[in-house]
């Protein structure tokens, strides 16, 4: 049986299950408090019921160590989990919160953690300085990467001709890149280069909470602890922000520079993701069975996502909700149906160098692109023709307020786009729809004049 403790107005409930292969007595221990409003009497029938329920389930083999910390917690249990549940690239994600997680709460013991603990830290992580610091050339660094052979250059160096590009454009890049464009002229990264130092941004902190959270709410479904102190702590707040996306001029604008100035598969990419609104590795993740040339529909089921440690791969879709079929204009499908024949004849010309992906977009040689290829191609493409600053997601923001500003029911934008319910929908969008109800009132009070009676 087990026994209860009493300790400040808690009490610790301790139970044997026996003993291990060396002869050292099995104990497990939980800590449970009781609500302030509670009597005695409440209190000394609940604390034997904890302590039943306790034991019982100790003695089936169902409870952890409660003494465990959060650390050995996360390593023993929780993320050979997530790594087999999670999607590669969020797993990563996590591995990269949890190096900043694990040093400031990973020696607490579970049952523990409290939270004011976790208010500390998140106070701590507001003045955390990211760890990838960006890096903006000086002159001498442009006038040094004006003084190259750019091709030459980023072989020897191994850095990217897009990133070589915004060098010589002033614009910032990696301090990984800054190190190499240093040493390849005997140079310190401070003689060329100026650090920008930022602040975690409030939604990464958010993040951290989100996965802190997780991680307790697993163990309180593994009875290491009986609730989450996450439950019980205000999550950090984020501002809201506008999506950013371009008006119906500088869509106009884009398109005429795409047209004039851009090469396959790059110009058929942008305007494939302007026209849909899919994500950027959706675009990359269709196959050419993905085009219902009869009927004008396009079916998402894929997304191409990159991870240094695997390359460019394939996985499913972020959500269910996120495998859809859109319809589309002929405009676009007579776009694609060209597109198809010039890929035909690049594999005729590629011959047996050519690796087929069955992707629609694919690199010279057959192979899927590289996502990063064309986030990296389209930055560069809007700086050096001078376009309204627009991201890659940016045109699916786009997308979004075009349908929405022209009447298309939310819950119609919604599903073309992938959300999970219109509520997602509405709340990234909150401006574009104010604008669209503002010109809804003016249209219905052009149409309908009401008479007004003076008193």
């Amino acid at each position: 049986m087990a026994s209860i403790i009493e300790r400040n107005g808690s009490y610790l409930i301790r139970t044997n299950c026996g003993y291990d292969g060396n002869g050292k007595k099995i104990q497990h221990s939980m800590t449970w408090t009781p609500s302030p409003n509670m009597t005695k009497r409440q209190i000394e029938r609940e604390v034997e019921k904890q302590a039943s329920l306790f034991d019982e389930r100790c003695r089936n083999g169902i409870v952890l160590d409660s003494r465990m910390t959060f650390e050995k917690y996360v390593n023993e249990v929780w993320i050979g989990r997530a790594e087999k549940n999670l999607k590669p690239t969020t797993f990563r994600r996590y591995k990269g919160f949890l190096k900043r997680i694990l040093p400031a709460l990973g020696n607490m013991r579970m049952e523990k953690i409290q939270p004011y603990h976790l208010y500390s830290y998140y106070d701590d992580l507001r003045e955390t300085k990211r760890e990838d610091t960006k890096y903006t050339p000086n002159e001498l660094a442009v006038e040094l990467s004006h003084s190259l052979k750019r091709t030459e250059f980023a072989k020897d160096v191994k850095i990217a001709l897009g990133t070589i590009d915004r060098i010589r454009a002033g614009n910032t890049v990696s301090g990984k890149t800054a190190k190499k464009f240093a040493d390849q002229f005997g140079k310190k990264v401070e003689a060329l280069f100026n650090a920008e130092e930022q602040n975690l941004a409030d939604r990464t902190i958010l993040h951290h909470h989100r996965l802190i959270s997780a991680i307790l709410q697993s163990a309180v479904y593994d009875m290491v602890i009986m609730s989450n102190p996450c439950s019980r702590t205000k999550a950090p707040r984020v501002a809201r922000t506008e999506a950013n996306y371009l008006e119906e001029d500088e869509v106009n604008e884009l398109l005429d520079a795409i047209y004039a100035k851009a090469d396959h598969p790059f110009d058929v990419i942008i305007q494939l993701i302007l026209y849909t609104g899919m994500r950027r590795g959706e675009a990359l993740g269709l196959e050419w069975e993905d085009i219902d040339f009869a009927h004008n529909v396009i079916t998402v089921r894929h997304t191409l996502q990159y991870l240094p440690e695997k390359g460019v791969f394939e996985e499913e879709t972020k959500n269910t909700s996120s495998m859809r079929s859109i319809k589309v204009g002929q405009d676009l499908i007579d776009i694609l149906n060209d597109f198809k024949e010039w890929q035909d004849h690049e594999r005729e010309e590629a011959g047996e160098f050519w690796m087929e992906s069955r992707k629609i977009f694919t690199a010279k040689d057959g192979r899927p692109i590289n996502p990063g290829t064309v986030t990296s191609w389209f930055h560069n493409f809007i700086q050096s023709n001078n376009l309204p600053q627009i991201s890659i997601h940016g045109l699916r923001h786009t997308n979004a307020s075009i349908m929405i500003s022209s009447g298309v029911p939310i819950t119609t934008t919604a599903k073309r786009l992938g959300h999970s319910t219109s509520a997602t929908t509405s709340k990234i969008y909150a401006h574009a729809i104010a604008s669209a109800d503002a010109a809804a009132a003016s249209a219905i009070q052009a149409i309908i004049p009401l008479k007004r009676k003076r008193a």
